[in-house]
C-alpha cells in the first residue's frame, strides 16, 4: 500500500513539473492576421489590443454569444463525433500529413480538419471569390451591426446541417469589407485551436495561401483557388498542375450538387481518381461505378438516396452494395442528410493489390467500359 502512494504522489509531482514546464514556455506572440480573426470568431482581443474598444460594443458582446453556441452545437454534433469516428475506420490516413484536396469546397475549410487533422497542406476549391484577410484596418472600417451578422449566417447552414446552399453562400460574402472566403476560414481555423501566421498570394496559379500552426504546433498550409471547376476551365486554371507537383492524399467530397455525376466535370473526376489515395465522400460525389479494380470500397450509414431536388441521380448499384453490407450507422450527419441517423458516406481506399478489391461485379457492376 505505501509503494502505491508513492508511486502516486511521485506520477502527481511528475506531473506538475511538466505543467510547470509547459507554462514557462514563452508563448508565441499573435500576429495581426490571428487577432483579427479571434474577433470575427467571438473570442476576447487579448488586454491592448487595437480591437478591445470595439469589442465593447453590443454588435460584438452579441456575436461572441451566438458563435459561442454555434460553435459549441458543431463541436458536440460534428467534430467530436467525427474525430473519434476518423480514429476508429480512417485508421492511417487520420493521422496522415498527406495532402488533403477538397473540391466545392464552398466557406467549408472545417470538414478536412475534422477527419484529417494532420494534413501539411488542405488545397480548397470553388468559385467563390478568396476575398482579403481580415485585419485592424478592415475591422476598424467595418459597419459591424451589419457584417457580424452576415458572417454568422454564412455559416449557420455549415456548423448546423453540414452543408451550405451556394446561392446563399455567393449572397452572404459579395462583396463587402470581410466578404468572401478568407475571413470565414480565418475564423473556423482560430475556433479550432490554430494560430494563424501569415498569407500570401500567387500571382502564377491564382492560389491564395494561408500559413498557420495547428493545436499540436506543427505548420500547416490552406491553399485557396478560386475557380470553375468546369471542364474546359479547370485546366487553365493552375490548380491541376498544382495538385500534380503534391504528393497523394485523401479527397473530401460532399454537399457536391452531383456535379461529378454528368459529363461536364470529367476532368475534375478523373484529377481525383488519379492523385487521391483515398476518397473520402458522401453520394454527391463521384459515382460508385467510376471506382474500378484497385479501390476498396467501404460504406458507412445506409444510402436511402439523394433529396428530393437532387432524386434523378439515385444509384440503384450504391443501394445495392450498402443493403448488403449492413454498415453501421454514422454517429454524425454528412452532407445534404442533415439527420444523422439518415446519413451515409463512403470510403475508397487506393489498393496496390487489386485481388483485394471487391470482385468487381459486385463493386462495380455499371462501371463505365
Amino acid at each position: 500500500m505505501k509503494s502505491h502512494f508513492l508511486l502516486v504522489s511521485l506520477v502527481i509531482t511528475l506531473s506538475w513539473i511538466a505543467v510547470a514546464g509547459s507554462l514557462a514556455q514563452p508563448q508565441e506572440p499573435l500576429t495581426e492576421l490571428d487577432e483579427a480573426a479571434r474577433f470575427l470568431a467571438g473570442l476576447p482581443p487579448l488586454p491592448g489590443s487595437p480591437l478591445e474598444s470595439l469589442a465593447a460594443r453590443p454588435a460584438w458582446q452579441e456575436h461572441a454569444k451566438e458563435m459561442e453556441k454555434l460553435w459549441e452545437y458543431f463541436r458536440h454534433f460534428q467534430l467530436d463525433p467525427i474525430r473519434q469516428w476518423s480514429t476508429e475506420f480512417l485508421e492511417a490516413p487520420s493521422s496522415s500529413t498527406h495532402p488533403v484536396f477538397y473540391p466545392f469546397s464552398g466557406p467549408d475549410v472545417i470538414y478536412p480538419r475534422c477527419f484529417f487533422p494532420y494534413a501539411s497542406i488542405y488545397v480548397l476549391a470553388s468559385r467563390e471569390e478568396a476575398g482579403l484577410p481580415p485585419s485592424f484596418a478592415s475591422l476598424l472600417s467595418a459597419n459591424l451591426d451589419w457584417e457580424l451578422p452576415r458572417m454568422r449566417q454564412s455559416l449557420q447552414w455549415l456548423l448546423q446541417w453540414s452543408f451550405s446552399v451556394t446561392k446563399e453562400t455567393r449572397r452572404l460574402t459579395a462583396s463587402s469589407v470581410l466578404g468572401g472566403m478568407l475571413p470565414l476560414y480565418s475564423l473556423l481555423l482560430v475556433r479550432d485551436g490554430c494560430h494563424l501566421l501569415s498569407i500570401e498570394r500567387a500571382p502564377s496559379d491564382r492560389g491564395t495561401r494561408l500559413l498557420f500552426r495547428g493545436p499540436e504546433g506543427r505548420e500547416q498550409r490552406l491553399c485557396y483557388f478560386s475557380v470553375d471547376l468546369e471542364d474546359g476551365a479547370i485546366s487553365a486554371s493552375g490548380l491541376p498542375s498544382y495538385l500534380r507537383s503534391l504528393p497523394s492524399g485523401p479527397t473530401l467530397i460532399k454537399a457536391a450538387s452531383y456535379l461529378l455525376h454528368g459529363s461536364g466535370f470529367s476532368e475534375l473526376r478523373r484529377l481525383i481518381l488519379t492523385r487521391s489515395t483515398l476518397v473520402l465522400q458522401d453520394d454527391s460525389g463521384i459515382p460508385v461505378r467510376f471506382f474500378s479494380s484497385g479501390w476498396n470500397l467501404r460504406f458507412f450509414g445506409l444510402y436511402q438516396g439523394p433529396i428530393q431536388i437532387f432524386r434523378e441521380f439515385y444509384q440503384p448499384d450504391l443501394s445495392a452494395l450498402t443493403a448488403n453490407a449492413h454498415p453501421a450507422p454514422l454517429p454524425f450527419s454528412f452532407g445534404y442528410r442533415w439527420k444523422r441517423e439518415e446519413a451515409s458516406l463512403i470510403v475508397a481506399t487506393r489498393t496496390p493489390h487489386p485481388s483485394l478489391t471487391l470482385p468487381r461485379d459486385q463493386a462495380n457492376p455499371n462501371r463505365p467500359q
